[in-house]
């Protein structure tokens, strides 16, 4: 008998339920496994953290702020996300592609909207799935589903502010996880 049902009989039931359903979920999203310190950081609410952090803490000016290869306030000169001219779902499809030509990288709208996922086949097995989603949206059920079937996963925001997914950021942080 749960706490509300003890206190309030019948009624507390529905409560109860609840409640349960909320520690359910809470452990699922401590079993969480991230593809990298950057997506575990953004996934936990904390800013992210460039691969040469520590050596660009010292080289920026005050009203520039830090920036990486592919973060910061000010948009890189290398191709991204926001000077591609293309919508980010054929932005990321494009650099997928030229990057990895040996894979099959399907990719389809998520029913819910806000996102797009792309599954790389490689030989017709699943090597991977890439979820490219706002940053308003907090679905785990890709990630959920792709660590029951022991598929690595990662993720993309397409609108995380200074965020620009520069083509060589994309491609180097995918081939990690693709063992290449």
């Amino acid at each position: 008998m749960g706490l509300f049902s003890s206190l309030f009989g019948e009624k507390g039931k529905e409560a109860d339920s609840v409640l349960d359903k909320m520690k359910q979920l809470a452990d699922d999203l401590d079993g969480v496994k991230y593809a990298d310190e950057d997506e575990k950081r953004i996934m936990n609410g904390q800013p992210a953290a460039s691969d040469n952090s520590a050596s660009f803490s010292a080289t920026f000016t005050e009203e520039e702020g830090p920036s990486g290869d592919s973060w910061g306030p000010k948009m890189p000169a290398e191709p991204n996300q926001f000077n591609s001219g293309l919508s980010y779902q054929d932005y990321f499809s494009k650099v997928f592609g030229e990057a990895f030509p040996d894979y099959q990288v399907n990719r389809e709208e998520h029913k819910l909207g806000k996102a797009t996922i792309y599954t790389f086949y490689l030989a017709g097995v699943k090597k991977l799935v890439v979820e490219v989603t706002s940053c308003s949206v907090y679905r785990y059920k890709v990630a959920k589903d792709c660590r029951a079937e022991g598929v690595p996963y990662l993720r993309y925001y397409y609108d995380y502010d200074g965020w620009w997914n520069t083509a060589s950021y994309v491609t180097r942080r995918t081939a990690r996880v693709l063992g290449q």
